[in-house]
């Protein structure tokens, strides 16, 4: 069976067993998500959920990143989760386009505050969580995706159950039900890219996840072939049906190793059309009074994504290929400050949008894209994209990933905790518990005292 194959593995996996890029690119994913967790914890939507918390009378006793207030570990993990995915900022596994650590880590650090798990725990469960969500996600794509389904919400639940299912070191009989009792609560719509509701989806998984493994420990029975089953997780969800893509050499390889990071906080399949622009205005020194028109060349998938051409709000923007370029052309970047309401709503924007137009070629590639841009006077210009910065083939540096999780973070945490947090990550498996980890993450004000 499956399902029991998978928690077995989940029971016997180590980190003593996983090879070191594996265990390097966990802490790599680490540092990633924690700066855009921190660096969107004050986001309104984040007072709003806080203030349901609150009218609840939750006990408050898990760390919100970068705020103040506490919640109880369900909670935590909800908000951990959204406040990663806002700024859409997180990592990606290219191949389905799954954020793995949003709702895998959210869960872990929940619990593991409160039951004094150490660095080197964090790291090895997540990199289980991963696995499971990531190959299981590998088992649905792309029907699952395509029917509407945020990839991101369905399976990462299953994969943050599979994680606090081996930091509570569950039998394979309990470690079963967690999964089950996840799979039975997917979640995420992709009518709700572009809403306050699409980041919730990572968070709600978090919290799904941690909940499941919870009851799980208790015994909570559900269906011991919730995956593999005919009216289980993978075939109601999808059209695919590889159940071999769960199991197969398991512990030869990790899909965290696979994992990639953002330079540009927008939808991943734009980033190829920002790289190109960004080149051509830097080459060309191209002024915008001077454009016609630019014409982007993509693949399927930036229409089915990142079409929106009327748009009104920064989270629209991240899925505005139009807004995108106009960002890498008029601002040479496309990160935090270029998708707020008043950057989506600026002439100068909008008026490159109006220029911009969309074909789709088939022949691409998710990390490529051609851009030609048309000068009044009749010029054109051409960049074509290989493979665009933070993919697989063509990744982000440690350098890089520092850089950003300083700038995302902004103001939130102090420059000294900033740069003791970076430490603290590369080296996590010394951690003997999380104390030191939670304190560095609260806000600078609060950290004085």
């Amino acid at each position: 069976m499956v399902t029991k194959q998978t928690a077995n593995h989940i029971r016997n996996a180590a980190i003593e067993d996983m090879n070191a890029n594996a265990v390097n690119e966990a802490k790599r994913s680490l540092l990633n998500w924690l700066g855009v967790a921190i660096g969107a914890a004050n986001h309104e939507s984040m007072d709003k959920v806080i203030s349901v918390a609150k009218t609840l009378g939750n006990p408050s006793i898990a760390s919100v990143l970068g705020r103040d207030e506490k919640v109880d570990m369900l909670f935590a993990a909800l908000l951990n989760g959204m406040s990663s995915h806002i700024y859409d900022f997180d990592d990606t596994l290219l191949e389905t386009v799954l954020h793995p650590s949003a709702p895998v880590f959210p869960a872990i650090l929940a619990y593991g505050e409160q039951n004094g798990i150490s660095g080197k725990e964090v790291l090895e469960s997540f990199i289980v969580g991963c696995e499971v969500e990531a190959r299981l996600a590998l088992t649905v794509y792309p029907s699952h995706y395509w029917r509407g389904w945020h990839i991101t919400g369905t399976v990462g639940g299953i994969g943050a159950a599979a994680a606090i299912s081996k930091l509570m070191k569950l039998d394979t009989e309990r470690t079963a039900y967690s999964l089950g009792i996840a799979a039975t609560d997917p979640t995420g719509l992709r009518e709700m890219f572009g809403t306050m509701t699409k980041p919730y989806h990572p968070g709600k998984a978090a919290m799904n996840g941690l909940l499941a493994a919870l009851l799980g420990e208790q015994g909570f029975t559900s269906s011991v072939t919730p995956l593999e089953a005919e009216r289980g997780f993978i075939k109601v969800l999808s059209e695919e049906a590889d159940m071999t893509l769960l199991t197969e050499a398991w512990g030869t390889k990790w899909e965290v190793e696979k994992n990639s990071y953002k330079p540009f906080a927008s939808g991943i399949v734009t980033h190829p059309a920002i790289d190109g622009i960004i080149s051509l205005a830097r080459q060309y020194k191209l002024k915008p009074e001077n454009i016609q028109s630019i014409e982007i060349k993509g693949h399927p998938l930036v229409k089915e994504l990142t079409s929106k051409e009327k748009i009104r709000t920064g989270l629209e923007g991240k899925f505005s290929v139009y807004h995108c370029v106009a960002a890498g052309l008029l601002h040479g970047k496309a990160g935090v400050k270029e998708f707020t309401d008043e950057c989506v709503n600026d002439h100068a924007f909008s008026e490159i949008r109006n220029k911009t137009k969309l074909v789709i070629d088939k022949r691409l590639k998710e990390d490529q894209a051609e851009v030609i841009v048309t000068l009044k006077d009749g010029s054109q210009y051409s960049h074509f994209v290989e493979q665009s910065i933070g993919s697989a083939g063509n990744p982000m540096t440690d350098q890089q990933l520092k850089e950003k999780f300083k700038e995302v973070t902004g103001d939130i945490v102090s420059e000294e905790a900033k740069n003791r947090l970076i430490d603290v990550v590369y080296h996590f498996e010394e951690l003997e518990d999380l104390n030191e980890f939670f304190s560095l993450c609260r806000p600078a004000e609060l950290a004085k005292k």
